[in-house]
């Protein structure tokens, strides 16, 4: 009876398990790629943002631009009072125009209607300028977007030095503490082997330790909470890394000469450059064209009734208060003047050479700018193969030494010199993989080939 009642309760307990299975009360963090990290950055971005703002901005320069070509509606309502008026032509008295007798209503319209048909190309080329703006706009969204892929790959690859740095710490604050209590051990039984110096140049060794280790625990913390902030996560939201440790990054490098050429087919600059030029050259021409008419056609009406006047229909002549009139032409208007179109004409040309100079420096600053980040690309890779070689003989050389100092056949001296030797060519090594991944990003941005990886979602 017993064990059926057992078994009993196991059954009710299983299906109790499959009908309400176990919540879970904790949720595990969500892990980001540095690639997820862009990807986040870039949408939640407030400069990115601000940057497609503008380029919404330039559209509408566009639309304005376009506007121009259609007819052109203008509408005049006026009415207000109206002196009397009664008679023919021949006999009005005894009313006069000069003479009021009387005071009335009236109300009057008058609609033109103007249509451009030649400009000498003022609205083609406005619409040109315009063009060019629009792509100058989205080019500066790309732009930026490689300014925040540098910012997140500071602060992600910032977080995973700092995590490597305190692994760092840890690992030696062992060794040292483990060196520590040998040396006080020592130094209590009167040993020969240890000295009141070698404790305080351990316990030196500690204090510098600790140091670092507060340096890379804020910098952990605050490489996170930039990271957290740039790609839009609220304060409370636990995320982590998807990478544990430092690791250089897995692409191939390629020639100089490659990333030189690359940055002048994708480098958003070069793209805003020959743009700009061509928007400005545009203008140059809209300014120019002022020196020509404005050829147009154009209907007109204009309607006018008043209460205490009679209505005159001699063709000869003219009421204002009482008439209805229109008609269409062709019109030509010609605006002259002694050297204001002229000056605006030559600051439209040297608005396009600045941007031709500015354009002359970019061909030589970008390619520099690329070199630069392609020789500390270099450097830093060569710095990572000679520090790993270097901090695992050093690590040998502390474990060696304190072991030997534990087992006393060593001194504390080359425990401690061990010890120094370990964390310093590790630091450097730590700090050598950072720069060899920040210098990559660098190459990348410097050659255009971030902007050009990027899905950009600018309106194109």
């Amino acid at each position: 009876m017993k064990g059926c009642r057992y078994l009993h309760v196991a059954a009710i307990l299983s299906l109790s398990i499959l009908l309400f299975p176990p919540i879970s009360l904790a949720k595990d963090a969500a892990e980001y790629s540095v690639k997820d990290c862009v990807e986040m950055a870039i949408k939640f971005s407030p400069e990115i943002q601000q940057k497609r703002q503008d380029l919404e901005i330039a559209k509408t320069r566009l639309s304005e631009a376009e506007g121009y070509q259609w007819p052109q509606l203008e509408l005049l309502a006026l009415g207000g009072p109206s002196p009397e008026a009664r008679g023919t032509v021949v006999n009005s008295l005894p009313y006069r125009n000069d003479k009021i007798r009387g005071l009335g209503v009236f109300g009057s319209a008058d609609v033109q209607v103007i249509q451009p048909i030649y400009t000498f190309g003022r609205i083609s080329e406005a619409k040109k300028a315009a063009e060019h703006g629009i792509a100058v706009e989205r080019s500066m969204v790309r732009q930026k977007a490689t300014e925040v892929v540098l910012e997140i790959n500071k602060y992600y690859y910032g977080h995973l030095a700092a995590l490597e740095g305190l692994k760092l710490i840890g690992e030696i604050d062992g060794y040292l503490k483990s060196t520590m209590d040998k040396t006080k051990k020592l130094l209590a039984e009167d040993s020969e082997h240890a000295t009141e110096l070698d404790l305080f140049k351990l316990e030196a060794f500690q204090g510098m330790l600790d140091k670092y280790r507060e340096e890379a625990n804020r910098d952990a913390i605050l490489s996170k909470e930039a990271l957290r902030t740039f790609i839009g996560l609220k304060k409370n939201a636990e995320f982590n890394l998807q990478d544990k440790t430092l690791e250089p990054v897995g692409d191939a490098v390629d020639d100089f000469n490659v990333y030189v050429g690359k940055s002048k087919e994708l480098r958003p600059e070069f793209t805003q450059l020959k743009e700009a030029i061509q928007a400005k050259d545009s203008l140059y021409k809209m300014a120019y064209a002022d020196y020509f008419p404005k050829i147009f056609a154009a209907g007109f009406y204009s309607y006018s009734g008043a209460t205490d006047r009679d209505k005159i229909t001699n063709a000869f002549i003219y009421d204002y208060f009482q008439h209805s009139v229109g008609g269409v032409a062709l019109g030509l208007k010609w605006d002259i003047d002694f050297g204001i179109t002229k000056a605006k004409v030559n600051r439209a040309l040297a608005d396009r050479m600045k941007y031709e100079r500015i354009g002359d420096y970019a061909n030589i600053g970008i390619p520099l700018q690329v070199e630069k980040s392609y020789r500390e690309l270099m450097e830093s890779k060569q710095n990572i193969e000679s520090t790993k070689k270097a901090y695992q003989s050093a690590r040998k050389w502390m474990v060696g030494a304190v072991m030997n100092y534990d087992m006393g056949v060593g001194d504390a001296k080359d425990a401690a010199d061990g010890l120094l030797a370990y964390g310093t060519i590790k630091k450097e090594y730590i700090m050598s993989v950072y720069n060899y991944n920040m210098s990559h990003a660098n190459v990348l941005h410097a050659s255009g080939l971030a902007a050009s990886r990027m899905k950009i979602e600018d309106g194109k």
